[in-house]
Formats: structure tokens, sequence, C-alpha cells
């Protein structure tokens, strides 16, 4: 069958990227097929690129971004990313290889392939959305990166300003929308091999024009009629209008974990942290967030019914690992995130270190970009004056709504109450007011952005660092002397990986660089305007 082949292909790219050591060996791969056709390199940009192999998950997003937007907070003293230490092996494992060999290397083999195979048009138009939701993290990620000259099998790559890949990036997407809203017969099209929306182009459409969106707002504060202009001109076309458009990968994988994330929580080395737990709690000042139970879970003392035990609480980001071994950061009086919206039971009874992997809930798609974020997306161009946004307000309450929805998709029955869901909307600090500063509103859009958005960690912490919001507390120790947690500093992005300062030293190490910062942990990234400390 096609989608043994294709997972195959798959388990063979996991190898092969596996065993690779630096960027030059990357491209020289003795083994590789000549010509592919699209319908088989897809699936291995979504499935390797997306980091759908749980370690590279956590090596990825795990250790980094989702400390840093602080939805959890490291439980292991082997693991020191949180405060702050960088490690090489695991940024380019997780983000640098697979982004340049199996995004950039593939759309560049296909874009080749063009002229011998015009059928391959509209395929390779999606195959460019991919590459695009992936590129936009990568830069985001490491600021100026080797773009436009990469992925053709040079090691001494230029390294790209930021602002222009971002151009490029507005420039692919529309190009494709453009392309695939023709419709053309002569086309060949993905059916299942897609492992995000099975070869519907609608969607693919919806997809392209929402990271548009995406990526208009990103620049908002830096390069403003940019922003505005591709902004405007996304909010135009069809964007995401509900949950079935939410950009999930699901994986022809049928034996082990589908989701990450998940596969991640099975091994107990991390837990929720006091920011997302104080935000589901107290951050409307009336009543606890309804999608508390959604996302963490009780206490096991809570559950065991042990004297003044908390059924929610998290553990502070960048604790010393000679901390973590207290009572009071166990597992047992800590919640962690395995809440109702997986389709578990877990809040409900005793979890030890290890769970059995139910059947059935297997198959739990990985979240890309949700319906939910293309409304506060939508609020937030609202507040801009963008035309075409609609009303903030209303857009705004769709996005918590949207999120209540998908959260509470597969909850078994009883984990959950819609009873507070207008309460929680309409009171507190969540409640919108029309007559509130333009501060106001985008502190709500992007803390409620934040909730919605959970567990993307990559845009939650580019919205940090973007904005400012939510409100994120300083981590408790830094290994970074460049960043002092006292003066309420935080990490500003992750430095180039060792292999390109000694395969690519002279582009890596060029001092002009990121607006001439050079690179460091301590260095903010084009669009970063500085909303933060």
């Amino acid at each position: 069958m096609k989608l043994n082949k294709i997972f195959t292909l798959l388990v063979a790219s996991v190898l092969t990227v596996g065993c690779t050591n630096g960027f030059e060996d990357m491209n020289k791969d003795p083994l590789a097929i000549t010509e592919v056709s699209p319908d088989l390199i897809l699936p291995n940009m979504q499935y390797n690129g997306f980091h759908m192999i749980a370690g590279d998950y956590q090596r990825a997003t795990r250790l980094y971004a989702f400390l840093y937007c602080q939805y959890g907070s490291n439980a292991s003293s082997d693991f020191r990313s949180g405060n702050y230490e960088f490690n090489s092996s695991w940024a380019e494992r997780g983000m640098w290889t697979p982004y340049y060999t199996v995004m950039l290397k593939n759309i560049r083999e296909i874009n080749n392939a063009l002229e011998a195979h015009p059928e391959y048009e509209d395929m390779y138009q999606i195959m460019r959305i991919t590459a695009a939701l992936s590129t936009i993290r990568q830069t985001d990620t490491f600021g100026d990166i080797p773009y436009f000259n990469a992925g053709y099998g040079e090691t001494q790559t230029v390294y790209d300003e930021q602002k222009d890949i971002y151009y490029d990036v507005f420039q692919s997407l529309t190009e494709a929308v453009d392309l695939l809203k023709q419709k053309r017969n002569d086309q060949l099209q993905y059916g299942n091999e897609d492992m995000m929306y099975q070869g519907d182009v609608d969607k693919w459409i919806k997809l392209a024009n929402s990271l548009r969106l995406r990526a208009a707002i990103r620049l908002s504060f830096i390069d403003p009629e940019k922003a505005k202009a591709e902004g405007e001109a996304a909010l135009k076309e069809s964007l995401m209008t509900s949950n079935d458009d939410n950009a999930r990968v699901t994986t022809p994988e049928t034996s082990t974990w589908a989701n990450p994330f998940l596969d991640n929580l099975d091994w107990d080395d991390f837990r929720a942290s006091k920011t997302i737990v104080d935000m589901m709690l107290n951050y409307n000042g009336t009543i606890a967030d309804p999608r508390t139970t959604l996302v963490l879970s009780q206490t096991q003392a809570w559950v065991n019914g042990e004297t003044d035990a908390v059924q929610f609480k998290g553990v502070p980001n960048g604790l010393p690992g000679s901390s973590l071994a207290q009572t009071e950061y166990s597992k047992e009086y800590n919640s962690f995130l395995w809440g109702y919206m997986w389709g578990y039971d877990w809040n409900s009874a005793q979890k030890g270190s290890g769970v059995a992997k139910p059947s059935g809930h297997l198959r739990v798609p990985w979240m890309l970009m949700n319906y939910a974020e293309v409304c506060f997306l939508r609020a937030e161009a609202a507040i801009r004056g963008w035309q075409g946004a609609g009303d903030a307000k209303s857009n705004y309450e769709a996005g918590i709504r949207a999120s209540f929805e998908e959260m509470r998709e597969m909850a078994p029955a009883g984990s959950y109450t819609t009873t507070d869901d207008d309460t929680y909307i309409t009171t507190g600090n969540v409640a919108w007011n029309d007559a509130d500063d333009f501060e106001t509103k985008l502190k709500k859009i992007i803390t409620q952005k934040w909730i919605g958005i959970f567990p993307n960690a990559d845009e939650a912490w580019a919205e940090f660092r973007r904005t400012g919001y939510p409100d994120l507390q300083p981590i408790v120790q830094s290994l970074e002397p460049s960043i002092n947690p006292a003066n309420n500093e935080f990490i500003k992005k992750l430095r180039y990986v060792d292999n390109e300062l000694t395969n690519n030293n002279a582009n890596a190490t060029d001092p002009s660089l990121n607006g001439g910062q050079g690179d460091g942990l301590n260095v903010r990234v084009w669009w970063d305007t500085a909303r933060y400390n």
C-alpha cells in the first residue's frame, strides 16, 4: 500500500538524519534518490520537519520554546535549557538539521523538477506552504539564517536578514494561493499521503492566507506599513473559519504515539509551570478558567486526599537543579499537562511515572495552527485599524470560544462544564471593553491567544517576544551570564549551532548579523522591538 511505502521512507529519513553529524555530511548522502515524486516528499516534510518523533520534538521545542513561553517547567536536573544554558546538539538535531535537510533541500529539489513535471505544480505549492510554516518558526528562533542559497548542498552559505526572509515568505504564500485557486485539471493531487489536509486544496489555501496574516502581525511593530499591506491582503482572502480548518498532522503510524507532545508527557521530566497554573486559576480575577481541567491535571496528593494538598500547583521556571529534588516540586504535589483535552482520564486517578498507551487515543493529531489563533489575529488587526479585520470584540470572544470547543473535542463525558463560559468571557480581566486603550486591548488578546493556542509553544514564545505579553515571570536561575533574571530579563533567541560555527564560521560569526548585534542568547531578532527586558 502507498501509506506503507510512505512510512518506510519516513523511517529511512529518520535514520539518515539521526546519523548526521555535520551540515556538510547532510548534503552528501550516498543513498539519496535522484528524483522522488512530491507525494513521497511531502509526508517526509510533515513528519520530520514538524518533529513528529518525540525525541526530536523534545530537542526542538519542549526543552526550549516550551519552557521559554512558560507552559511547562523543567523537572530534571539533567536538563538546564530552562536555565538558559544552550545545548547545541539538541538544537541541531531538533531544529537546524530537519529544516535544512528536510524542508529546504526537498523544496529545492522539487522546484528543479517542475520543468520536466509541470503536473507537480500544485503539489509543489502545497510544499511551499509547508516550508513557509517551518521557515517562520526557524527564523523566529535563530534570527538571521542561511535561506536563499541554502538547501543546495553547499556548506559555505551566507546568512540572510530576517526581514528579507519574511518578505520572501509573503511572496511564496501569495503565489501559492494564486496558483491553487485556479483549480487546474492537469495537476496531480495529494491524497492520504498529505498528513495534514489529505489533499484538500481549499484548506491549504485557508492555511496559507492565515499564515500570511500571522506573519503580517509579527511585523506590526517593526515594519507597520508592510505589515498592514500584507495583513489587509490576507484578510481579503479565505481564512480559517472553524476548528474544522485547523492545521493538524496525523501520521500513518498506528502502534505508537502520533502526538510527540503526549509522548513527552509520558516521560515525567517536566511539570506544568507556575505561570500557566496561576493564569488558569487567577487571570480572570472572578472565576477559574473553564479550561483548567482540560489543560492541567490535579495533583496526585489532592487525588489521594492528603491533608493540606492543593488541587492544582505549578513549578517555577528555571529552578536550580539542586532544588528539583525537593518534595514541594515532586510529581505528587504538582500538576502535569495531561488534562482532559487529550481524551484521557488522568485527572481522575493517581498517575505514576509512566502510563500505558490506551488504544484509540494514540491518534491525537499534532496542532500547528488553529482557528482560535486566527480569531485573535483578526482581533489584533482590528485594533490596529486594518481593513477587513471585522470587530475586535467579536473576534476576541470568538477566539476564546473556539479554544473552548477545540479543547473539549476529545474530553471524556462529564469532565467539564460549560456553565461558566459566559461569565469567564464577560467578567474580570477577560471582559472586553471598547473604551480601553490599545495596550490594554493588546494584552487581553495576546494573553487569551497564549492560552488558546496551547501547546503551540513556538508561536507562544514568539508572541511574548513580539509584544511582552502575557505576564511571564523571570526564571529563578540563569546560567547565561548576559541575562540577569533579577533585572526581569528573558532569553531572546537561540544562538547558532556548533556545526555552523565550525563549517560555516565566517558567515555564522559575521558581526553584522541580526542588525549588527551578532549572535547570542541575549540578541533580539529583527521584529523584537524590546517590549520586554
